[in-house]
């Protein structure tokens, strides 16, 4: 889920390529960034890049 969000997908494109829905991909995202302390997306690709995940 970081690597599709670092990767700039929406939640939309995210859920069509990892077969989820997009509620689904939304809440995976809200949890990966309160876990991580990030304040949004964009933190998280930085982070993913930073880490070479992507």
């Amino acid at each position: 889920m970081l690597a599709a969000v670092a990767e700039g997908r929406s939640n939309a494109q995210a859920g069509r390529a990892l077969g989820m829905r997009e509620a689904t991909v939304k809440a995976h995202v809200s949890r990966i960034l309160a876990k991580l302390g990030l304040a949004n997306r964009v933190q998280a690709a930085i982070l993913a890049h930073d880490a070479g995940w992507v």
